[in-house]
């Protein structure tokens, strides 16, 4: 795992297929304190495995991944400041402790924790979870009592948490994010969505709504579109449909961003189209075939619309690739 700037660039740990006594002396010693702060110990007798990634911005940091049964240890001591992260479970069975407080994590389930508290995770199977890292001075004002974050306090709105999920995942597809202004836009939101998710004040519940959750909202539908990209049934009813809102106010979301639902759609199929003819493994599929995987059902329309995108031809694009 490499070190890399806070620009949300994905930095990917996955262990050995074959984890021996050595590399678990240096995952403890090395990698765990330096890296992570967290000491983690195998459960006796069960071959460990983990694969996770992290992503990072100045005020936020996201860690989605999976890995065996174990004991995990936050290395409090080592801690320089007081900021809380979300933990959510994602699937397997597991346990945070704090003190004298215990809180069973299911799949679906959140909980608030503090850096600068000893904690100690306890997978009792194979278990996946989401963590984000927040930035108290950030949270502070949008909650009514940040104080009671060190109490192991339960994530109960749960709409606020899917659409802080969703909003992540929507993410997943920006490579980095280097622009400071956008690092701001994106810091703001996930603070907002996770203090609506926590419990935030009246007044922040209200303001979120106009910015906070609308986004939250926005990357949801996004999504959508983006996993049923190649329908041709795809329109703005189906997806307001599945997302249980109306028409026009998927139409709203999107003018809050300039452009317009079909707008979306067509960039997002042209880009999707680009990286396929760029791609060696699509090298000898006709192009009217990727026109059609990606949702153009008219050929000489895709044609015209990807030449006045890029500047060249579908033909042009893998020529250039090649």
């Amino acid at each position: 795992m490499s070190s890399n700037p806070a620009d949300f660039s994905r930095q990917h740990f996955k262990s050995p297929d074959i984890v021996d006594d050595d590399w678990l002396a240096w995952f403890r010693e090395e990698f765990s304190p330096t890296l992570t702060r967290i000491e983690t110990n195998p459960a006796p007798g069960a071959p460990f495995a983990l694969n996770g990634v992290t992503r990072i911005l100045p005020d936020i940091a996201v860690y989605r991944g999976s890995s065996s049964p174990s004991h995990n240890r936050n290395m409090a001591q080592l801690a320089v400041d007081d900021d809380p992260s979300i933990v959510m479970a994602l699937s397997g069975a597991a346990s945070m402790h704090v003190a004298d407080n215990e809180v069973a994590l299911t799949p679906g389930s959140a909980i608030v924790i503090q850096n600068d508290l000893p904690t100690t995770l306890i997978q009792h199977t194979t278990c996946s979870f989401l963590f984000v890292r927040l930035r108290r001075r950030l949270l502070a004002p949008l909650i009514d009592d940040v104080s009671s974050l060190r109490n192991l306090p339960p994530v109960a709105n749960q709409q606020a948490l899917r659409l802080l999920v969703g909003y992540l995942s929507a993410l997943d597809g920006e490579s980095t994010i280097a622009a400071p202004e956008t690092q701001h836009m994106v810091t703001t939101h996930v603070h907002e969505l996770a203090a609506l998710a926590i419990g935030a004040t009246k007044e922040a519940e209200n303001f979120s709504e106009s910015r906070g959750k609308r986004a939250g909202r926005l990357a949801a539908i996004k999504a959508d579109i983006l996993s049923n990209l190649a329908s041709p049934r795809l329109s703005v009813a189906a997806v307001a449909a599945r997302q249980g809102v109306t028409p026009r106010y998927v139409q709203m979301l999107f003018e809050t961003e300039g452009l317009s639902f079909s707008e979306f759609v067509i960039a997002q199929r042209l880009a999707r189209a680009h990286r396929m003819l760029s791609d060696p493994r699509f090298s000898i599929r006709p192009i009217h075939d990727i026109a059609l995987q990606v949702g153009f059902g008219d050929l000489s329309y895709f044609n015209r619309t990807f030449r006045r995108r890029y500047g060249m031809t579908p033909s042009d694009a893998r020529k250039a690739a090649r």
